[in-house]
């Protein structure tokens, strides 16, 4: 990642923290919420604007500098045994998914039965792992990158498998407000590239798009939690394979 965009992406998490929208952005700048989104997502920044937008954050080029550099080195993935602590241990699991989707404090305490001791005592844990920075006031400050993911066939993974895919998929899907669809045809080795490229885009927008989300102003619709599955391999269902020629 350049330089610019390792700035600008560190000026969006700066503006998340401190509950800045997109809409105020753009009322500073004088720019309709689209243009914003259009700065934000594909650079051109001047350094004006780029400094008026810090102001608007209460921050300086100069920490703003700072904190992109520290971006720099976050961890793009954890390790196996990292994964496994946080798999052993439910209330572990649910505080690390809140905080990695930014959730206050104060949210979690809100939506799940876990007390203000057991929190932070679970915020401790993932400062000790090394993947927040637990803050006065107990607030975080994420370590992970932010194309961070989980272990190609790691725990976390076959945790989802073992435990949540069948009841995210076995589940209602309300028309109009979710989508579930399953295709099935022949593709090329060419072809399946494309389309994993094509995935990858996909869930590159579903992460811009949730934490666009995470600093809706007030009164507008809330956001609520949501899942995007995409899986795509090699395969035949038994009943093919078994009328298949030798």
């Amino acid at each position: 990642m350049s330089q610019s965009a390792n700035l600008v992406s560190a000026l969006k998490q700066v503006l998340k923290d401190g509950g800045i929208s997109y809409a105020q952005v753009g009322d500073h700048l004088r720019l309709s919420q689209s243009s914003v989104k259009r700065l934000f997502s594909a650079g051109g920044f001047t350094v004006e604007r780029l400094e008026a937008v810090c102001d608007l954050a209460g921050i300086d080029l100069l920490e703003l500098a700072r904190r992109a550099e520290n971006r720099r080195h976050r961890l793009d993935s954890l390790t196996a045994t990292q994964e496994r602590e946080l798999v052993s241990d439910p209330l572990l699991l649910l505080t690390a998914i809140c905080t990695f989707n930014r959730w206050p404090f104060e949210r979690i305490v809100e939506n799940y039965h876990i007390s203000e001791q057991a929190l932070i005592h679970a915020l401790a844990r993932l400062d000790r792992m090394g993947l927040v920075e637990l803050l006065p006031g107990n607030r975080t400050r994420l370590l992970i990158a932010r194309n961070f993911a989980w272990l190609p066939d790691g725990p976390i993974e076959r945790y989802f498998v073992a435990h949540v895919q069948n009841e995210l998929l076995a589940g209602e899907f309300v028309p109009g407000k979710d989508l579930r669809r399953f295709a099935w045809g022949l593709l090329s080795a060419a072809s399946a590239a494309q389309l994993r490229t094509k995935m990858q885009a996909l869930l590159e927008t579903f992460d811009d798009l949730t934490r666009s989300d995470e600093v809706r102003a007030e009164g507008e619709q809330p956001a609520t939690g949501a899942c995007l599955l995409l899986a795509l391999r090699e395969w035949e269902p038994m009943q093919f394979r078994a009328m298949r020629r030798a």
